[in-house]
């Protein structure tokens, strides 16, 4: 175990998902040269959202049976345990790392960015006369869409659309009294009727991301 900082002591780097419509996957140590097991984790939702539960669990294939899981969720907040529950108090990327330590003294170190969202509330009305969708982003006493919101980020439309990368962008915006207006081409969003429900993502101005499951008005 001379060696054990530089060979039994690595990180495996992911990107991690990006989007809101994308699953989390499990990031893997697979080098067999250097590794005599593997460790990773996955978290669940998949997109998850500012002020709710994230459930982290990791995973890991060796021999020995006492692993110790030190987690760092990338805003300070830390815990042990193979599984953990955070909750983030805001939007944005953060970088979470799980460092797996076998009863035999090896460690593995894993690290991704976690793509958290702040949800938002969205309205959809009728259709004009051209075809587009208005969807409307809701203020509240904490959050103007019309400040903070970019037009040009937002997709709409049904979840699977979204999870395939396409659904409707904006025609046209408009602002009034801290909410945002948008029009989408209903025929771009996707939607199998007139009340299923519809997606909404996109980033603020300073690039937080932003979701939002639409209600009928």
């Amino acid at each position: 175990m001379a060696e054990q900082s530089e060979a039994a002591t690595h990180d495996d780097v992911s990107s991690g998902p990006t989007d809101v419509v994308l699953s989390s996957s499990t990031d893997r140590q697979t080098d067999p040269s250097r590794n005599s097991w593997t460790a990773g984790f996955e978290y669940a939702p998949g997109a998850p959202v500012a002020g709710n539960p994230v459930l982290f669990e990791a995973e890991t294939a060796s021999e020995g049976t006492d692993a110790r899981y030190e987690w760092a969720f990338g805003d300070g907040a830390t815990a042990t345990g193979e599984k953990a529950s955070h909750v983030y108090d805001s939007g944005g990327e953060h970088a979470v790392t799980v460092t797996v330590t076998s009863d035999g003294g090896e460690t593995r170190t894993v690290r991704r960015s976690v793509t958290v969202y702040r949800e938002v509330a969205v309205e959809v009305g009728d259709a004009d006369a051209d075809g587009n969708l208005a969807v409307t982003l809701r203020a509240n006493g904490a959050f103007d869409p019309a400040d903070a919101v970019a037009p040009e980020s937002l997709r709409f439309g049904a979840p699977t659309a979204l999870a395939a990368g396409s659904g409707a962008s904006p025609v046209r915006s408009e602002a009034r009294d801290g909410d945002l207006r948008v029009r989408v081409p209903a025929d771009e969003a996707g939607l199998r009727s007139d009340d299923a429900p519809g997606r909404l993502a996109g980033h603020t101005t300073d690039g937080v991301p932003v979701a939002g499951t639409a209600e009928r008005t």
